[in-house]
């Protein structure tokens, strides 16, 4: 409810221009509130993505429940539509590309700034984390690895070491922007950015909220089989999720500044 208010009062704030007569520095905390308040709410309201899945399969548990997790991520989104407006404004960043010029990167070959490296191989530190948890619970309780070729848990471990290894990597390497020589077809050709943009922002706020805040809350508090369950395998997979999915969102955002359309008024006065 805290988080709800803030986001409002923030937003109608910033809707109202009132804070662009403001200091440099009060508009700068203005926008820290607006991503503090919008994460939270997304974060808040994580559980929204399983509530439309089971509604897909006809297995709605509460439609209130339903109604008020996606309020608070349609209002969480909204809230950080209004940070990101309103942090451009105080950057003075460009109307058209949204780039401060001189600083930004300007186009998708531009180097990868080394803390997106670092967060990329965060995440795959994660992945390897949770990927060996499994092993070991399975070598430890005599249990047979459940890697049954074709089987739906094989698929599924096959899917998320994907996304726990060339995920993360495309997001900072240059295969992951413009396609590489052996993809002939389009070869050369620009990654569409959603293509990898997407997946990264989806399995990262999942992991983040799923594990990082719901699974660590209810761990702290004794909660369900995780008191149960050995120490050093909830350690390693609730900490290799977060940090798996904490590393996702941060390289998110590099890849993101990289791949920006070119900016049209750039373009004009290089060709003048």
């Amino acid at each position: 409810m805290t988080l709800a208010f803030m986001a409002a009062a923030v937003c109608s704030l910033i809707a109202a221009g009132t804070a662009r007569h403001w200091a440099a520095p009060a508009r700068w905390t203005l926008v820290a509130l607006a991503w503090v308040a919008g994460a939270g709410l997304i974060i808040y309201s994580y559980a929204v993505a399983i509530s439309l899945a089971t509604m897909l399969f006809g297995q709605v548990d509460h439609w209130g429940s339903l109604l008020t997790r996606a309020a608070g991520a349609t209002a969480g989104a909204l809230t950080l539509a209004c940070a990101v407006a309103e942090q451009r404004r105080v950057r003075r960043a460009c109307v058209l590309c949204a780039r401060v010029h001189g600083r930004s990167p300007e186009r998708r070959t531009d180097p990868t700034p080394r803390w997106a490296y670092l967060a990329a191989y965060v995440a795959v530190g994660g992945c390897a984390a949770r990927v060996t948890a499994l092993v070991l619970d399975s070598l430890t309780t005599d249990k047979p690895l459940p890697f049954a070729l074709g089987s739906p848990f094989a698929i599924f471990v096959a899917l998320m070491i994907v996304a726990g290894t060339l995920l993360p990597l495309a997001l900072v390497h240059r295969f992951g922007r413009i396609w590489p020589r052996w993809v002939v077809p389009l070869a050369g050709r620009d990654v569409p950015r959603w293509l990898v943009l997407g997946p990264a922002l989806l399995v990262g706020a999942g992991m983040v909220g799923y594990f990082g805040v719901a699974g660590m809350t209810a761990w702290i508090l004794g909660k369900g089989n995780l008191a149960q369950a050995p120490v050093w395998k909830v350690s390693m997979e609730m900490f290799g999720y977060t940090l798996w999915g904490l590393g996702l969102l941060a390289a998110a955002m590099s890849y993101y500044g990289l791949t920006r359309r070119d900016c049209p008024l750039r373009r004009a006065l290089v060709e003048t």
